[in-house]
C-alpha cells in the first residue's frame, strides 16, 4: 500500500524528475546525499535543527544548500524543521527563544527599552491597536527572538548531532551482539 504524498518522504527519483530544479539536478543526483550513514544523518539532523529553529522563511532551501555543501542526508535535514517548530511546538519554542534572548540581553545590559508584553498581543487580537502602531515593538521582539533562536538552535543542533552519533553506535553494537547470539544458538 502506498502512502499519500503528504505523509511519506519523496524518493530520489521523484525529486530528480521535478522541472523547477533544472540545472541543479546533477547536484542532487549524488548518491552520497541519499544513502544514510551515521555521519550524514547526524550532520543532516544538526543542520535541519539549527535552521529550523531560526524565525525566517526559506528554511528548506537553506537546508538543501547546506546539505549539499556538507554532504548530509537530505531527507532527514528537510524533515527536522517540522520536528523542531511543528504546529504544536512553534509558539512555546519561539516564546522560549524570546525569553532566552531577552534574559541574555538583560544580563549584558543591552536589552531594548521597547519590549512587547502579553497586554500588547491582547490589544492586537482584540483590535484595540493596529500592527503598524506596534512596529518598533515587533521589530525589537523579532531581533530578541533571533538572538535566543541562535543560542537555542545551536544547543539543540549539538544535542541532535551527538545524540544521533551515540545512538547509532549503540544501535550497531546491539545489532552485532544480537547477530552473535543468533549464531551461537544456531550451532
Amino acid at each position: 500500500m502506498r502512502l499519500p504524498a503528504f505523509v511519506r518522504l519523496p524518493t530520489r527519483k521523484e525529486i530528480l524528475k521535478k522541472r523547477p530544479l533544472g540545472r541543479f539536478t546533477h547536484y542532487l543526483a549524488r548518491p552520497m546525499l541519499w544513502h544514510p550513514h551515521r555521519h550524514s544523518v547526524a550532520r543532516a539532523a544538526a543542520i535541519g535543527t539549527f535552521i529550523g529553529s531560526l524565525p525566517f522563511f526559506g528554511q528548506v532551501l537553506s537546508i538543501l544548500l547546506l546539505s549539499l555543501w556538507r554532504r548530509a542526508y537530505i531527507p532527514v535535514g528537510v524533515v527536522m524543521p517540522f520536528v523542531v517548530t511543528g504546529p504544536l511546538t512553534i509558539i512555546p519554542f519561539f516564546f522560549a527563544c524570546y525569553e532566552l534572548g531577552f534574559w541574555l540581553l538583560t544580563q549584558l545590559g543591552i536589552a531594548p527599552a521597547i519590549t512587547i508584553h502579553y497586554r500588547d498581543i491582547h490589544q492586537i487580537f482584540h483590535g484595540d491597536i493596529g500592527i503598524l502602531a506596534m512596529g518598533d515593538r515587533l521589530w525589537h521582539a523579532y531581533l530578541v527572538t533571533w538572538i535566543g533562536s541562535l543560542i537555542l538552535g545551536t544547543v539543540l543542533a549539538l544535542l541532535a548531532y551527538f545524540g544521533i552519533m551515540q545512538g547509532w553506535r549503540i544501535w550497531v553494537i546491539w545489532r552485532m551482539r544480537r547477530r552473535r547470539l543468533r549464531q551461537t544458538r544456531a550451532r
